[in-house]
């Protein structure tokens, strides 16, 4: 294969064929990743992986991650001062922090709770933080997801402003209910007419089948 590959590259000898044959080592490396039985996946965190995680006392080994990068911006009440002589002179001073978790960040629960009759996650993606008080909320839904319903406060400042995926206006998330005003719980999603995308935990598994197979041939009649 890899010869074959060289030879394309040394008879074609421009860059067209220098992406042609970048685009067929991803086509292979992603086939090998399917056929290999120890390829990770992601998939929505749910009861089956909270109890087996509790059985082998490993809760909070469990390493989850949001499902879209999210970003919180905190704002600090402004400072302003006013100056008066000939003009009247008003000057404003502020902070900005902002909080940034990648589909990459690995979080960690850190407590449970109950509201609403509905399993509530406490997961803290910040190793500082090792308690619900500091913690990022995630409550049980009708679908089984987990959904963003709860962003930790930072002292001195204003309550933040949650984005999904960039800082859009029309990316900010909105505390409400998901599809119908009887659901328990308020979560947080974005205000879309036919669907509302939310942030929920998903998890990363690798399956590992091994099939142990045998072949008799026949000896015929």
């Amino acid at each position: 294969m890899s010869a074959s590959l060289s030879s394309t590259m040394e008879q074609g000898g421009g860059p067209g064929a220098g992406r042609v044959v970048r685009s067929v080592m991803v086509a292979i490396m992603a086939f090998a990743c399917v056929a290999s039985s120890g390829c990770a996946t992601r998939h929505k965190l749910d009861e089956v992986d909270l109890q087996d995680a509790m059985d082998s006392a490993m809760l909070t080994h469990l390493r989850v991650f949001p499902s879209s990068r999210m970003i919180s911006v905190y704002d600090e009440p402004k400072l302003t001062t006013v100056t008066i002589s000939r003009e009247i002179r008003q000057r404003s001073h502020a902070r900005r922090r902002k909080r940034i978790l990648s589909r990459e960040t690995a979080g960690a629960i850190v407590g449970e709770d109950v509201l609403n009759g509905q399993r509530w996650l406490w997961v803290t993606f910040d190793r500082q933080c090792v308690v619900p008080e500091c913690a990022y909320g995630f409550v049980e839904a009708e679908d089984a997801r987990y959904l963003l319903a709860h962003v930790p406060q930072r002292e001195g400042f204003a309550d933040p402003r949650i984005y999904r995926g960039c800082r859009l206006e029309r990316h900010r998330l909105q505390r409400g209910h998901l599809r119908a005003l009887t659901e328990a719980n308020q979560v947080y999603r974005l205000r879309r007419k036919r669907r509302a995308p939310v942030v929920f935990l998903e998890v990363k598994g690798a399956k590992h089948d091994r099939v142990e197979e045998r072949a008799e041939r026949e000896s015929g009649v």
